[in-house]
Parts: structure tokens; sequence; C-alpha cells
């Protein structure tokens, strides 16, 4: 049979472990992991830096980010003092739904974050996985990773919630939490994260026999 790609797509929690299961999922795939390659992709698209693309990635602009973008219009000359603030959100989104959906055709990778649960929600070979984790353990995650206090760990997870809420709502129009989106939900906390990889592959390799992606 004709050999197709397949896309892995991964949301998660901030300090669930996506990026871990990314990394270690597509090392047993034997096909890359795109986090950071489609960062650059849509830094050099949008002739931004890495980090200003980043700093946009999953939350929507503030009413003052949107205020000064709508007086860059209203005159051009003000983008000589503030150069950076284009794009906006929605052409942000674009180049990046363009960019996985591009790579996502021509090989198989795994794809972290970036609404990609919905954005390649109509390619043929796509695995669709959720990962969520208890609060206790995201924010001893978070406190090891970035060298944070309890407190900042908490206000950094109220926050990234509710940003990757909002901007999923805008973006897909659903609820990102709607495990009927996905092929596979899993609690990092409940099943720990080196059984969360071998959920993970063994549902891929299960999904891609079922239909057929496989002999």
């Amino acid at each position: 049979m004709k050999k197709e790609t397949y896309a892995v797509t991964i949301s998660h929690y901030i300090g669930s472990g996506g990026a871990y299961l990314g990394e270690k999922l597509a090392e047993r795939l034997g096909i890359p992991f795109l986090d950071r390659e489609i960062l650059q992709n849509v830094a050099c698209q949008l002739n931004l830096m890495e980090e200003e693309v980043e700093n946009r990635e999953g939350r929507l602009s503030t009413y003052w980010e949107n205020f000064t973008r709508s007086m860059i219009w209203v005159d051009p000359s003000l983008s000589a003092e503030i150069p950076h603030l284009a794009p906006s959100d929605l052409e942000l989104f674009e180049v990046e739904c363009d960019t996985i959906q591009k790579i996502a055709a021509k090989k198989s990778a795994v794809f972290l974050g970036r609404c990609g649960w919905d954005i390649l929600r109509n390619h043929p070979y796509h695995i669709s996985i959720l990962l969520t984790a208890n609060k206790t353990e995201r924010v001893q995650r978070l406190c090891k990773l970035y060298g944070l206090t309890d407190q900042d760990a908490q206000k950094l997870i109220r926050t990234n919630d509710q940003e990757r809420e909002n901007y999923n709502r805008k973006f897909t129009k659903k609820n990102w939490l709607d495990a009927r989106y996905y092929d596979l939900c899993m609690n990092t906390s409940a099943i720990g994260w080196d059984c969360a990889v071998d959920l993970a592959a063994k549902c891929v390799e299960v999904k891609l026999q079922r239909i057929g992606k496989l002999c």
C-alpha cells in the first residue's frame, strides 16, 4: 500500500509533561517531535524573533496590544516606534495553522499544542492525545523546572490555563478539554509519565492498524 504520513497531536496542561511525552513518543515511533521547528518556521515567515512569537503563542493579545495595533493602522508612522506588534492574533494563528498542515502533509511527526488537535482534525491519519495532571504535581513540576515559589507556580498555572482556554475557544469555537475530540486522554499524576508514553505509543499503533495505515 502507499506509504502515508501520520500526525500525532498532544494537547496538554502546563506542567503535565506534554513536552516530555512528545519527545519520548517521537523517539519511540522514530519520527520527529516538532515544537521549536514550528516556532522557528513561523518566526521566519513573519520576520520576527523567535522569542516574540513564543511570547505570543497560545494566548490572545491584551487590550493595549490590540489598541496599539489599531493606532498603527490609523497612523502607519507609529510602526517605526513600535515595529513588532504586528501580526494580529488571527494572522499569527493562520500562519501556524498553515505551517502545521503543510508539515503534516509531508512527513509523520508529533506536534505539541497550538490547537493541533483541531487544525489536523481532517488529516486521514491523525491521532489526538490530551494530557492532564493534578494541580499539586503541576506546581511541583513548574517549581523544579523554573525555580518558582509555590505561589508563583500557582499563579502561572491559573494564568496559563485561562489563556489556553480563551485561545482555543476563539480559534476552534470548541471546548479543547472535551474528551470527544481525542483518541486518548491521560492523567500523568495517576499513571506516571513513562506509562503515559507506553499507552500513547500503543494508541498510535492500534489506531493506525484500524484505519489501514499499517499492515
